[in-house]
């Protein structure tokens, strides 16, 4: 569990396979608070406790996940309203600009420039 306690940048570019799950929940994560802002509780499976506790598995021998250990990464990850990596991953995520209604809603111009036909009559 202490290889929780890596730089956030540790989630975003490893190359250990045991990292790799708890990298893709966290990457995750953080993309779903970026969405919903952080306060937002997340409903999918994706990001249940069972979800952690699975991508937790591969840093324990025999793979299984105390409720003790499950509660210290969470905190260390700041899943839910802990602050964490996730926090610090979703900070360094692209910010998408809303597209505001009145932008939506102006009517388009056709950028094809007009033709003229002319009919020659025999």
């Amino acid at each position: 569990m202490n290889s929780l306690n890596r730089n956030f940048h540790a989630y975003l570019h490893t190359n250990d396979p045991r990292m790799a799950a708890v990298s893709a929940y966290v990457k995750a994560y953080a993309e779903f608070e970026a969405e919903n802002g952080p306060d937002a509780i997340p409903t999918e499976p994706a990001f249940s406790d069972e979800a952690l506790r699975d991508a937790l598995s591969g840093f324990t021998k025999d793979g299984v996940v105390t409720d003790a250990a499950l509660a210290r990464a969470k905190d260390i990850l700041g899943v839910g309203p802990a602050v964490g990596k996730i926090d610090q991953i979703r900070d360094t995520l692209p910010v998408e600009e809303p597209v505001s209604d009145a932008d939506s809603s102006a009517p388009v111009e056709d950028e094809t420039p007009p033709t003229t036909a002319i009919v020659v009559q025999p």
